[in-house]
């Protein structure tokens, strides 16, 4: 079968929002028909560079459209449920219970996203509501079910314009919504801002960060030891998430075996993985955390 490869020049490697955006969309891949069976690899063109492999010779603007009229079917009810995760154990249980009984082999989607949340059994120590997943760094009135839903509306509109940017850049940052703090470009230091915090407007790639958030199926949580494991980051302080790449392409299934995978780095290169990334997930004293600008691992 003929395939073709298409470099998406925005989604850069060594950015841990390049990299979860690359997940997600290998992921929403596997839903559209004419690109299920599409695999990602890396090249270096001046830094880790995503490539996009597709069947048949679909290019550019057809992997635009694809994902044009998928978004506009998108539900968003997995996030509607609730503005946060944080709720009551015995209430988060009732809705994992409901979504396993309707969940199948071939439509999982929604109890895939409810496994990334969060465990019914792992509850915070100070409010013993659910302990969600460590990609929840929102805190305060910033809540973390309502933003994604605010960014899910607004992909509704504009929507090639959102992908395109994000798949192809350059990287603007001119959408005023919340970057869930997985981009460390979008930190702000506000003892060096001109303007109070409660003034600012928040900015980001929105379709880079709801790429991410297609990826979240891909990283599950698990309790362990009576704490909640994430899926890619590690389990000591400094918690930290580590990402694979690698040359190769390589199919959805693939991906997830490398991400849930330890972080040993001589058994990922045997799976082919040539380089390891790492971002420091750095928490501030009001609960709120962020994604700090990623290392190599040596």
């Amino acid at each position: 079968m003929k395939r073709n490869d298409i470099i998406l020049t925005g989604l850069i490697g060594s950015n841990p929002l390049g990299a979860l955006s690359a997940f997600g969309l290998l992921r929403i891949c596997d839903e559209i028909p004419a690109l299920k069976g599409a695999r990602l690899s890396w090249g270096w063109y001046h830094d880790w560079t995503a490539v996009l492999n597709t069947p048949g010779d679909i290019c550019k603007d057809e992997l635009l459209e694809l994902m044009i009229a998928r978004q506009q079917k998108r539900s968003l009810d997995i996030f509607g449920w609730s503005d946060d995760i944080k709720v009551d154990p015995k209430e988060y249980h009732e809705i994992l219970k409901r979504q396993a009984e309707a969940a199948t082999l071939h439509n999982r989607l929604d109890v895939d996203y409810f496994a990334a949340f969060g465990s019914d059994i792992v509850t915070a120590r100070s409010t013993a509501d659910v302990k969600p997943t460590a990609f929840h760094m929102t805190a305060g009135r910033q809540k973390f079910l309502n933003s994604i839903q605010k960014l899910g509306n607004s992909m509704k509109k504009d929507t090639k314009k959102a992908f395109e940017e994000a798949l192809f850049g350059p990287w603007k940052y001119a959408d005023k919504y919340h970057s869930l703090y997985w981009d460390p470009s979008t930190e702000r230091l506000h003892a060096l801002c001109h303007l109070a915090p409660t003034k600012e407007d928040p900015r980001c790639v929105r379709g880079a960060i709801w790429l991410a958030i297609e990826a979240l199926p891909l990283f599950p949580t698990a309790a362990i030891y009576g704490r909640l494991a994430t899926t890619g980051f590690t389990k000591d302080k400094p918690v930290t998430l580590v990402w694979p790449i690698w040359k190769t392409p390589i199919s959805l299934d693939m991906l997830r075996t490398l991400l849930m995978t330890s972080d040993d780095k001589a058994s990922l290169e045997r799976r082919g993985v040539i380089a390891l990334y790492r971002s420091v997930r750095s928490e501030s004293d009001h609960g709120a955390a962020i994604l700090r600008p990623a290392i190599e691992q040596a």
